[in-house]
C-alpha cells in the first residue's frame, strides 16, 4: 500500500486488531513461538522491508508487528519462555 490510499490504511488499521481478537485464545497459549516465527519471516533476507519510506510504500505486516495488542497477547507465553529458560540455566550450572 502508499502512504496516499487512506481507505487502505484506515481499512488495515481497523481490521488488524479485529484479527487479532480473533486469534486470541491461540495467541494466549502459543503466542510466543508463533511471534518469533512471524518476525523470522518478515525480517528474512530478501523480504521486501515492511515500512519502506523511500518509496513511500507500507505492508498490512507494519500494523501487526507494531500494534499493542499483538505484543501484550504473547506475552505470557514469552514470560514463561524466559522463567523456563532461567530455571534451565541455574539447573545446568547447579551441576557440574
Amino acid at each position: 500500500m502508499r502512504y496516499e490510499e487512506k481507505a487502505k490504511l484506515t481499512a488495515a488499521k481497523l481490521l488488524v486488531p479485529l484479527g487479532i481478537l480473533a486469534v486470541s485464545p491461540v495467541l494466549l497459549v502459543a503466542g510466543a513461538p508463533l511471534r518469533h516465527r512471524y518476525l523470522r519471516y518478515l525480517y528474512r533476507d530478501g523480504a521486501p522491508l515492511v515500512l519502506d519510506k523511500k518509496h513511500g510504500q507500507i505492508t498490512v505486516h507494519w500494523f501487526v508487528v507494531s500494534n499493542f495488542l499483538f505484543l501484550w497477547l504473547c506475552w505470557p507465553t514469552e514470560a514463561v519462555a524466559r522463567l523456563l529458560a532461567r530455571r534451565g540455566r541455574a539447573r545446568g550450572r547447579g551441576r557440574a
